[in-house]
């Protein structure tokens, strides 16, 4: 072979490398394009389902309902009437020597000759209808219980939608940083045939290899990351490992909306649980005032008797029927304390809701800020011409699942940025280094906009929570 066959051979085995790096870069992008997948799977969990699922597994959320049993049994408690009391008492027991009763015939009574047997039954009789009052506190408070339970079961949502929030991030992360290992392995076994074909120095070729180790490492990082959302989440779904999960993967419901801040705290004090439920502690309160001011009059307690005397022979009848009418005299017991105690309730109650409403705006308007940021900074990444663009919109129509990105913003810079950095690559102008260097650079700006995009679904996530979602 002449010296001018081995320069073309190895202009053209060159050209060939470098036609497989840029390959290997174009099947990257393609796949961090179509990195999220755009419908349901078979293996494919979706938000309301783990939703369901928490709902009805979820051991907090089972104790919270079991607590409006506890109530409904208080009303029961209420319902009942008082038990009449029976009671039976005997007399006239010889205990010793006898009167004698006739001087013409002594008698010598013993000890059982002369008894008198008295039956009796009583009962409360309620004409104050302290009854009454107590049925209707008893149902309040089952109201009640049933606003705190909602609460409870609020706050459970929330939390499950946080975790399936950040496990479909660490999912996307996890996708990204493998997509990335695989790319720059096939970089390093690329690099390596450059430097053994005296293309590149050694210390490029360490540098490369270096690079693909950290993320190598990145992927070990991610997978542990994934692990602990897919454990966090099983917990708050009622299961005892990851395992048991019905699905490997989720998928996350996109959508932008703009708040009216004023809109959402009205809605919020007419809809949240716990707003309403101190609304409903005061009339718990109002309630229980009234019975305990039913309970300062005195119980009428009826009774009926029956006395049967074998002691005839000092004028009783034999048989007699007795009435009795009894009731204390609220002379110093006028139930003060459980009067005071319920006017007291009413008072926190009515702070209660006036703090309750500070606390919500607050929370509501926090919500809506980050809500409102977190969209600013997508808009920051994809561009503002697409601000119509839902956050599950394909990217160009091609089907992507990722949010759509649009001329201007920075995955557009960043792609147009490799782009520039390939074609001056091809043409020598720029180094191996400086091509990985602009990939690394769009792989990172591609990782913040993921992490973006979480913010932003959290944020959303939060303005539910902070407005109340209605839960059962």
């Amino acid at each position: 072979m002449t010296e001018r066959e081995r320069t073309g051979w190895r202009r053209t085995r060159r050209q060939n490398a470098v036609a497989i790096v840029l390959a290997a870069f174009a099947t990257l992008g393609a796949a961090v394009v179509c990195s999220l997948p755009t419908r349901a799977s078979a293996a494919e969990l979706t938000m309301d389902e783990a939703v369901g699922m928490a709902l009805r597994r979820n051991r907090d959320a089972i104790a919270a309902r079991l607590e409006i049993d506890v109530a409904q049994l208080d009303v029961v408690a209420a319902r009942i009437y008082p038990n009449p009391v029976l009671a039976y008492s005997i007399g006239n027991l010889v205990v010793g020597k006898g009167n004698p009763q006739d001087e013409m015939h002594p008698i010598r009574p013993s000890l059982l000759s002369q008894p008198v047997q008295s039956i009796g039954i009583s009962d409360v009789i309620d004409i104050w209808a302290k009854r009454t009052a107590r049925t209707r506190a008893a149902d309040r408070g089952v109201g009640l219980r049933r606003l705190l339970t909602e609460d409870v079961l609020r706050e459970i949502v929330h939390e499950v939608r946080s975790a399936f929030a950040a496990l479909a991030r660490e999912q996307s992360e996890n996708r990204l940083a493998i997509e990335t290992a695989e790319r720059y392995a096939e970089t390093v076994r690329l690099s390596q045939s450059r430097y053994r074909a005296g293309d590149i120095s050694e210390a490029e070729l360490r540098k490369v290899e270096l690079e693909g180790l950290r993320y190598k490492n990145a992927v070990i990082d991610a997978d542990l990351e994934l692990d602990l959302a897919r454990q966090n989440l099983a917990a708050l779904l009622g299961y005892s490992s990851a395992a048991e999960l019905p699905a490997t993967t989720v998928r996350m419901p996109d959508t932008r909306q703009s708040y009216d801040l004023e809109t959402l705290v009205a809605f919020a004090f007419a809809r949240r649980p716990d707003v309403r439920a101190s609304q409903a502690a005061r009339g718990v309160a109002e309630a229980q005032l009234a019975a305990a001011k039913r309970e300062i009059f005195p119980d009428v307690v009826l009774g009926a008797n029956y006395t049967h005397s074998d002691f005839t022979a000092s004028g009783d009848n034999p048989n007699a029927l007795g009435l009795s009418l009894s009731l204390p005299l609220p002379l110093f017991d006028r139930n003060q304390a459980n009067v005071g105690r319920s006017s007291l309730e009413i008072r926190r109650a009515d702070n209660e809701t006036e703090r309750l409403k500070i606390v919500v705006r607050h929370q509501v308007a926090e919500a809506v800020r980050k809500a409102a940021r977190s969209r600013t900074l997508l808009e920051v990444f994809e561009g503002p011409a697409d601000r119509g663009v839902g956050v599950g919109a394909p990217r160009g129509g091609t089907g992507g699942g990722e949010p759509g990105a649009s001329m201007g913003g920075m995955l557009e810079r960043a792609e147009t940025s490799l782009r520039v950095a390939e074609r001056s690559y091809k043409a020598g102008a720029i180094s191996l280094l400086e091509l990985l260097e602009a990939q690394r650079t769009y792989l990172e700006t591609r990782g913040e906009y993921l992490r973006a995009i979480h913010d932003y679904r959290q944020a959303a996530i939060d303005v539910n929570h902070a407005v109340g979602e209605e839960v059962k």
